[in-house]
C-alpha cells in the first residue's frame, strides 16, 4: 500500500506538470497572438494627421525709389590745333632823311593884347577858356561866394512894383560858370522867375565874385546851379 502511494504520486506530479506545461503553452501562443494582431492593426490602419494651420502676415512698406541714373560720360573733345603763325621778317624800313625845320619867327603879339589870347584877335578881348569847367553841387558851388546877396545892396535881387505884392514869393533857378580866378563867365536861366525880373536878376549875378576852386592845388574853371528867391517886403 505504501509503495503503491508512491507510484500514485509520481504519476501526479507528472500529470500536473504536464498540465503547467500546456498552460504556459497556451499562454503564450494567446500572447502572441494578441501582439500579432495589434502590431497588423498599428500597420494596417494609419490616423491621417491634419497639418496645424498656420497665419503668416507679410509686412510690405513703400519700396525705395529707384536710384539716379548715372551722369552722361564728358566726351573728351580732342582739342584743335592752333595754326602755327608764321612771322615773316620785317624788310629793314627806309629812313627818309629829316628837312630842317627852318626857326619860326617869334610873334611878339599885338600891343595892348592879352596873354594867351588868339592871333588875330580883337585887342582888349577876354581870352577863351581852354579847360571844361567841372559841375559843382549847389552847396559846394553856393560856398565858394564872397558876395552876400541878402544883405548887400549891390548884389541883392528886387521886385518890381507889379510882383512886390503881400505874400508874393518869386524865386528862379540858374546856371552860374565862374572862371579859375573866381568871376562869373555866364549865367544860363534854368527856371525862369517872371520875365520882369530875368534880366535884371542874370545882370545881378554877372556881377558876382567867388573863391577859385582848386582841383590838386590848380584853379579850374567850374559851373554850379544857383536858386534864387525873393520876398515881398509888403
Amino acid at each position: 500500500m505504501a509503495f503503491d502511494a508512491f507510484m500514485t504520486q509520481g504519476v501526479i506530479k507528472a500529470r500536473t506538470r504536464k498540465l503547467l506545461i500546456n498552460t504556459l503553452v497556451i499562454a503564450a501562443v494567446f500572447h502572441a497572438f494578441i501582439l500579432s494582431a495589434f502590431g497588423v492593426q498599428s500597420i494596417w490602419k494609419v490616423d491621417e494627421l491634419s497639418p496645424p494651420n498656420v497665419a503668416v502676415t507679410f509686412l510690405s512698406g513703400t519700396p525705395p525709389p529707384p536710384p539716379p541714373p548715372p551722369p552722361p560720360k564728358k566726351k573728351k573733345s580732342n582739342p584743335t590745333p592752333k595754326p602755327t603763325q608764321i612771322v615773316q621778317p620785317k624788310a629793314n624800313a627806309i629812313v627818309q632823311p629829316k628837312e630842317k625845320e627852318e626857326p619860326e619867327e617869334e610873334d611878339e603879339g599885338e600891343e595892348g593884347g592879352v596873354e594867351g589870347g588868339v592871333a588875330g584877335g580883337v585887342v582888349g578881348a577876354v581870352p577863351v577858356a581852354q579847360e571844361t569847367a567841372k559841375f559843382l553841387p549847389p552847396s559846394i558851388g553856393k560856398g565858394q561866394l564872397i558876395s552876400d546877396m541878402a544883405n548887400d545892396p549891390r548884389y541883392k535881387p528886387r521886385l518890381p512894383p507889379a510882383l512886390n505884392r503881400a505874400g508874393m514869393v518869386v524865386w528862379g533857378l540858374f546856371k552860374l560858370c565862374v572862371t579859375a580866378t573866381g568871376s562869373v563867365q555866364s549865367v544860363q536861366v534854368l527856371k525862369s522867375a517872371d520875365k520882369l525880373v530875368d534880366n535884371d536878376w542874370v545882370a545881378i549875378m554877372k556881377t558876382l565874385q567867388h573863391r577859385p576852386y582848386s582841383i590838386g592845388g590848380r584853379p579850374v574853371p567850374y559851373c554850379y546851379p544857383l536858386r534864387v528867391e525873393v520876398r515881398s517886403a509888403n
